[in-house]
């Protein structure tokens, strides 16, 4: 497991010159940037030993995130500095509410989830926190405060689908569309503009400034992790744990 680099910005750019300030952000989150994108539940969903009860739990804890997730990325498009920007951040939207959320209902009944669970379903406490989080920050933090926590929960999907994108796709058609929707050249194009976008922007910020964005990349980290392990084990972790090393 990769341990956290601790230094600024500009004392990872002496050391490492031609990485980027999102590579900075990843180290500065580790160890939970790896715990997240190397995780056993994501893991499971590539190798098909998913257990139907995880998943189920999973896809109803992300469900209720959708909506928050589209709430983020309409403060977001309000708060983007260009046209380019607000047109790549509002296609992504546009993907969000019609392909995935028939994922998500196709789904439910392959898994034997009734429409009662998971429309009336409350957020779990993980959830909640992760949510409350992005909507925070997009809504009143900065663009590049936003920025940084969408960033992480999309590059760490990015992350873990295209590494299970190399294997043979399981036999669950839920698992393998779950993979192909986050290895496909769309959201990885997608991901990649968000890296450049915070690249840019980061690299000119003051020093309070990027730290303050390295702090909420490693709490968006650890509530990555928090948020696979409530699905895999059925326990949600206290919040307070989530944090303890951040």
């Amino acid at each position: 497991m990769s341990s956290a680099f601790d230094g600024s910005f500009s004392d990872f750019i002496a050391q490492t010159p031609a990485a980027r300030f999102t590579d900075w952000l990843a180290a500065r989150a580790e160890p939970y940037w790896s715990e997240a994108t190397g995780h056993a539940f994501t893991r499971a969903i590539g190798d098909g030993s998913m257990p139907v009860e995880a998943y189920a739990r999973y896809l109803i804890e992300d469900y209720t995130f959708v909506t928050d997730l589209a709430s983020t990325l309409g403060y977001l498009v309000a708060k983007a500095p260009g046209m380019p920007s607000k047109s790549r951040l509002s296609g992504f939207l546009a993907l969000l509410t019609s392909e995935e959320n028939d994922y998500f209902l196709r789904s439910f009944e392959a898994l034997g989830v009734s429409p009662e669970t998971y429309e009336t379903a409350a957020q779990g406490p993980v959830t909640r926190a992760f949510a409350t989080l992005l909507l925070t920050t997009s809504g009143e933090g900065s663009y590049a405060e936003g920025l940084a926590c969408l960033l992480c929960a999309e590059w760490c999907y990015l992350t873990w689908g295209l590494r299970e994108a190399q294997k043979p796709r399981p036999q669950a058609f839920y698992l393998a569309e779950w993979i192909d929707l986050h290895a496909v050249t769309g959201f990885e194009g997608f991901v990649g503009w968000i890296r450049e976008e915070m690249d840019a922007i980061g690299s000119k910020l003051t020093p309070t400034e990027q730290d303050r964005i390295a702090l909420l990349f490693r709490r968006m980290s650890a509530l990555e992790v928090a948020f696979f392990d409530a699905a895999w084990t059925g326990e949600a972790p206290t919040l307070a744990e989530a944090f303890q090393r951040t």
